[in-house]
């Protein structure tokens, strides 16, 4: 396969494309929505012996992590259906309202968060940036029959400060 050779380009003026515009199927999230939170079968692929685990919040930084638990620990759930590699959504009611008034989320809205685990003093767990998600609008029901009306696929939305910008310039990475 050839190539051109190009003394003069530079990558000036370019931006590193954000993460979370590309589908990230392998990789652990999460996902805020109607009330629930769920995980995906990453998380649980790379945790295969943990059946609870405890969610922890730093509101200042805005951060969100899992990690494993024993079933008799303060704030432990189960996040699995029992025996299988199969997440369960979690009713968390009062939890889901202090995420979306924390991050002034419209609760009407579906939130994914990418994560990453992290090995932090002989314990693997999920770090997630409340910071960057990926906001998906739910879709309109019909006021009589009450069933979703379909209008293609869901529209993907993004916070106001990524307008303009594919992400960051190649300089600040």
């Amino acid at each position: 396969m050839g190539f051109v050779e190009d003394s003069t380009f530079t990558y000036e003026g370019f931006q590193v494309v954000r993460g979370e515009y590309f589908a990230h199927t392998y990789e652990p999230s999460i996902t805020l929505n109607s009330y629930k939170l769920s995980v995906n079968r990453s998380c649980l692929n790379r945790l295969p012996n943990v059946d609870y685990v405890q969610v922890l919040v730093n509101p200042k930084d805005k951060k969100l992590v899992i990690r494993p638990s024993n079933e008799d620990e303060k704030g432990a759930f189960r996040w699995r259906v029992k025996g299988k590699l199969a997440s369960r959504q979690v009713l968390c009611k009062v939890f889901f309202a202090m995420i979306m008034d924390l991050m002034e989320w419209n609760p009407g809205y579906r939130y994914k968060l990418l994560g990453k685990m992290v090995m932090s003093k002989s314990e693997y767990l999920y770090v997630f940036d409340l910071t960057e998600p990926e906001i998906y609008q739910r879709l309109p029901r019909d006021p009589v029959t009450g069933k979703v009306i379909h209008t293609g696929s869901r529209q993907p939305m993004y916070p106001e400060e990524w307008k303009n910008q594919f992400g960051l310039p190649i300089e600040e990475n």
